[in-house]
């Protein structure tokens, strides 16, 4: 079994910001990350923590800060371009180390991004048209599955 054990603080700390950057991402796709966007995520990291099948995926989602890494006067362009560097960083790093786990782990990141794509239904006029999962959003979950290498 994989864990937190198997990499150096460095290479863990790259791992929970490629992690928590897969859903800011999507949420910022639309222009601004919203609360039920953020609470999604937490609910999907509560949820890996305690029953993924992979321990490297429980003990990631077991993070103790919810720290998404945006600064103030960070635009969206920096905090994408830092973001998919981490993730596919993180995922170069789990490909070397541990390739078995590396499934698991773009599967994981992938959910993320989903689970944050469709915490609620945007566009539209009053409520018609409305969609769980925008184009943009859409395009960010392919960047970020791009920068994994699937």
């Amino acid at each position: 079994m994989t864990g937190q054990a198997d990499f150096t603080p460095d290479e863990w700390m790259i791992l929970q910001r490629a992690m928590m950057a897969a859903g800011v991402i999507v949420s910022l796709a639309e222009g601004v990350a919203d609360d039920s966007e953020m609470f999604a995520l937490m609910q999907k990291l509560r949820g890996a923590r305690l029953g993924d099948p992979n321990q490297l995926v429980r003990e990631l989602a077991g993070i103790h800060s919810f720290a998404t890494g945006m600064k103030p006067g960070m635009n969206f362009a920096d905090y994408e371009a830092g973001g998919l560097e981490a993730i596919r960083s993180a995922s170069a790093t789990i490909a070397r180390k541990v390739p078995t786990d590396l499934p698991a782990f773009q599967a994981f990141l992938v959910g993320l991004c989903e689970q944050v794509a469709n915490a609620n239904k945007e566009g539209g006029f009053a409520g018609l048209g409305a969609q769980w999962q925008t184009a943009a959003e859409t395009a960010a979950i392919d960047r970020v599955k791009r920068a994994l290498g699937m």
